[in-house]
C-alpha cells in the first residue's frame, strides 16, 4: 500500500477545553480519506520552541481509532536510534522535576505557568511572562508537552475527565497547581 504524508501546522486560538477539542478535530475533518491502494499520514506542526526545536503530532497513532495521535517533542525524549520518540507521562514529569529543583522560586514559577497552560491560556503568553524560566529549554519543553498531552488527554478521553488523570499524577508529586 502506498503512503501519502502530508505536513501541516495547527495553531490554537481557542481558550477553553471545549473549544481546542473543538478546532484539533476541525483540522483532522479536513484530512483526506485514504483508498484501497493508498493511506494518508500526517505530521501537525503545534509549537515552535525558542531554540527552533518543535512539538508535533503524528496521525494516524498507533491504535487507529479515528481521533488517536501521538505527540512528539523534538530534542525531549529519544530512541536508541537518534529518531524523536513520544514523551510519557513519566518523561514529562522527569523533566518538570529537573526545573523544579534548581529552587524552591523555579518550582513556584513552572507550577504557575502549569496551571496556566492546564486553564487554556495561550501559550505563548505564559511563556512570554516567565522570569526566571524565560528562554529555559528545558522549562520551555516541559510546559508545551504538557499542554498537548493534556489536550491528547482531553480528545481521547472527551465525556470523561481527561486532561485531569495527568493533572492528578503531576500533583501527586509537585503538589497541587496554584
Amino acid at each position: 500500500m502506498a503512503v501519502q504524508a502530508f505536513h501541516r501546522t495547527l495553531v490554537l486560538a481557542a481558550t477553553d477545553r471545549a473549544g481546542v477539542r473543538a478546532e484539533v478535530l476541525a483540522a483532522w475533518i479536513e484530512e483526506l480519506p485514504g483508498t484501497p491502494s493508498e493511506r494518508n499520514t500526517y505530521r501537525y506542526d503545534v509549537e515552535f520552541l525558542s531554540d527552533g526545536g518543535r512539538v508535533y503530532l503524528r496521525r494516524p497513532a498507533w491504535k487507529n481509532k479515528g481521533a488517536d495521535f501521538v505527540v512528539y517533542c523534538e530534542g525531549f525524549t529519544r530512541y536508541k536510534n537518534g529518531n524523536d520518540a513520544p514523551p510519557s507521562h513519566g518523561d514529562l514529569q522527569s523533566a518538570m522535576r529537573r526545573v523544579a529543583a534548581r529552587s524552591p522560586s523555579h518550582r513556584a514559577e513552572l507550577l504557575l505557568a502549569l496551571r496556566r497552560i492546564w486553564d487554556c491560556e495561550a501559550s505563548g503568553v505564559v511563556l512570554a511572562d516567565l522570569n526566571l524560566l524565560r528562554r529555559d529549554a528545558d522549562a520551555e519543553r516541559a510546559l508545551l508537552v504538557a499542554k498537548w498531552l493534556f489536550i491528547e488527554q482531553d480528545v481521547t478521553y472527551w465525556t470523561e475527565s481527561g486532561r485531569h488523570m495527568l493533572r492528578r499524577g503531576l500533583e501527586a508529586e509537585f503538589g497541587a497547581l496554584p
